[in-house]
């Protein structure tokens, strides 16, 4: 696939720029060559201490000296409880707490939504973390005593020519497995053994060669909402906090886009901006049939409120677009080859990479933590309250008559339990919320935003650690039955809220949840 790639893009230098596009590699290997393949000059390098720091030319970074640390930010981040947006002023915010100790530095990074990996440089050590979900996808690990952190697996595997996993192998090559979600590993795992993934919530580091991993989320109780008076001013202090995430993002890009469906999630997006219409524009796609129910929604909702709305109709056959075999080689190794992007997926990002014309997509991912994805998903009421590794393997993926996949799956989420400390220090979080958190998030969300950055920039209001500690508070079931987001819209637009426009996903219907209510129950009890 490499080869085939590389012998195709050495001959295209106007299609070379959208590989590993708005990525980074921070590196103890010294690469002269950034010219060729993978990097055809479209990268940035500078030395900090003994790391080099390559940059994708699309991709911010930010750096900030004191008392012989170097501390770095790479991407964006807007703080919603300062109102700062500008990211040398956070990042020097932010290594001033260092030194007041773990609990200020963590707290202060809690405050921030984007979409980044931050820490700092000390001679031969390094120390990171992703944004609060890990929309920023980074995996790192040691090749030949040097050190890797990047931003796409398949880079690292350009370098230094990587062994694939076996497992990861007989996984994505399962009949079952782009089944429930898409496609994503367990755990920390990469389709190579030496490279794992970065998971949110926790902090890396790399000290004389060798790797900690520590979680420092949850580090205390969830303080639970016991009246409808505590949950109403939790719903306020939520919709205030996106208000403000909103106002900030019309600060930081002059064309932000709300990626709008008729969906809760996009709908309580665009309830928050609110009084800020004029700032923003709306966009939506049909790639398939389905996806025009919820276009003709976000047009009706747009319309009703003065904001432009773009749709973008995506051709049903791939003749139709040029060079589309070479894109889809593009995406599928930007995404790291672990399962192949669906044709029409392809075909959406090529025709939104060449006409829409915004700085940013406002992408309203994330919201599904706080609507208990887990509950909806399998039509339940209740989880198991600890949950055991086969119960995280029934919630990954379907496996029927494989079991040697199911066992070897159990073993790697039990190695990210016990990695990341996670049952020590989940207190009375609901453990459920945290593989939607963890896995299905910084999984599978985290690469697919590394591929759809082929067409723009992309934030998330809804990424903010506070701001889903906050939202957790809220009983589970008024989290399940959207109470929560109808709350938050009615309160930021009264009349978005009386429009009454609800599109609900197709996949939900109760045969599909009883099915895979069925399906969890039976493979989380077999003893094989």
């Amino acid at each position: 696939m490499i080869n085939k790639l590389k012998a195709q893009l050495d001959l295209r230098p106007d299609l070379q720029k959208y590989l590993f596009i708005r990525g980074f590699l921070i590196t103890t290997e010294d690469i002269s060559d950034i010219s060729s393949f993978p990097f055809y000059g479209n990268w940035n390098k500078e030395k900090v201490d003994n790391y080099y720091f390559m940059i994708h030319n699309l991709l911010n970074v930010y750096y900030y000296d004191i008392n012989g640390i170097t501390f770095f930010l790479i991407g964006h981040a807007y703080n919603p409880f300062t109102m700062e947006y500008e990211e040398n002023i956070i990042l020097k915010k932010i290594a001033e707490e260092h030194f007041n100790g773990t609990d200020s530095y963590y707290k202060a990074i809690n405050e921030l939504t984007g979409i980044f990996i931050l820490g700092y440089v000390q001679g031969n050590n390094i120390q990171f973390l992703l944004d609060c979900s890990g929309m920023q996808y980074a995996c790192y690990g040691i090749v030949e005593n040097h050190t890797y952190i990047a931003s796409h697996i398949c880079l690292i595997e350009d370098i230094c020519v990587l062994g694939k996993d076996p497992y990861v192998q007989k996984l994505i090559n399962y009949r079952w497995y782009r089944f429930m979600m898409g496609n994503y590993l367990p755990g920390d795992l990469t389709p190579y053994p030496l490279m794992k993934r970065i998971i949110p919530n926790t902090i890396v580091g790399v000290h004389n060669n060798k790797i900690t991993v520590k979680r420092f989320y949850p580090n205390e109780k969830l303080s639970m909402c016991t009246t409808q008076e505590e949950c109403k001013k939790v719903i306020i202090q939520g919709a205030e906090i996106m208000k403000n995430n909103m106002l900030l993002i019309a600060k930081k890009w002059k064309h932000p886009a709300i990626s709008l469906t008729g969906g809760i999630d996009s709908n309580t997006t665009f309830a928050a901006a609110n009084g800020l219409y004029e700032k923003y524009s709306t966009f939506s796609y049909v790639s398939m049939f389905r996806e025009s129910v919820d276009a003709d929604a976000a047009k009706k909702i747009s319309d009703a409120f003065g904001v432009k709305h773009l749709l973008y109709e995506i051709p049903d056959k791939n003749e139709t677009i040029k060079d589309f075999d070479l894109y889809k080689l593009i995406l599928n190794h930007n995404d790291g080859e672990i399962g192949p992007q669906k044709d029409n997926d392809v075909r959406k990002k090529i025709i939104l990479m060449q006409n829409c014309q915004i700085d940013v997509e406002v992408k309203s991912w994330i919201s599904e933590t706080i609507r208990a994805y887990a509950y909806k998903y399998f039509g339940r009421k209740k989880m198991p309250k600890n949950l055991s590794p086969r119960n995280y393997t029934s919630l990954y993926k379907i496996f029927f008559f494989n079991r040697k996949l199911v066992w070897k799956t159990d073993f790697f989420f039990k190695q990210y339990i016990e990695k990341t400390n996670l049952k020590k220090q989940l207190f009375n979080y609901d453990e459920s919320d945290f593989f939607v958190w963890e896995m299905m998030h910084g999984g599978k969300c985290g690469l697919n935003i590394g591929t759809m950055k082929f067409c723009f920039d992309i934030t998330i209001p809804y990424n903010n650690r506070n701001l889903l500690n906050l939202l957790l508070q809220i009983p589970l079931n008024d989290r399940i039955n959207d109470k929560l987001h109808m709350d938050m819209k009615k309160y930021l637009n009264q009349d978005l809220y009386d429009m009454n426009i609800r599109v609900v996903n197709l996949n939900e219907t109760k045969f599909r949840k009883n099915l895979a209510n069925i399906y969890f129950s039976i493979n989380s009890s077999l003893p094989f």
